[in-house]
């Protein structure tokens, strides 16, 4: 009987151990948790700050686009241009009246360290390449 006891006071011994040691482990997992959310809270502060910080330089540059036109580095006079938003920011006209020099000019405005889109690009390499087109469209007048 001593023997059992003996047996069963060991036993009760080590499961207090192995308890005792999960709990520890347990609040290390605990703590690196509380540690991760402090870090995922901060993350999402920085991501907030940084998305309107992108957004107000973004609608700066939308505002500040329609100025452009007016300033010295623009290469034609403003009233020779027609604002066209997207993909190009400015579509030109120059010399009209002369068949020889007359040219159209695609002009985008970029603001800090933006870059032009894939699109852009596109668009600059076909006028590049020469692959610009014109097309005429007739439709029927309204007949009411």
């Amino acid at each position: 009987m001593g023997a059992v006891i003996t047996i069963s006071l060991l036993i009760i011994a080590i499961l207090i151990y192995i308890i005792n040691d999960l709990k520890g482990e347990l609040k290390d997992l605990s703590d690196t948790l509380l540690e991760q959310e402090d870090q995922h809270k901060e993350d999402i502060k920085k991501a907030r700050q940084d998305s309107k910080f992108r957004s107000s330089a973004v609608n700066w540059g939308k505002a500040i686009e329609h100025f452009v036109p007016f300033t010295s580095k623009f290469p034609i006079p403003p009233e020779d241009v027609s604002f066209l938003g997207m993909p190009v920011d400015f579509v030109g006209f120059t010399e009209t009246d002369d068949p020889k020099k007359c040219s159209v000019h695609f002009i985008e405005v970029k603001s800090g360290g933006s870059n032009i889109t894939k699109k852009q690009y596109n668009i600059r390499e076909a006028i590049k390449n020469n692959r610009v087109h014109w097309h005429t469209i007739r439709v029927d007048a309204n007949n009411l």
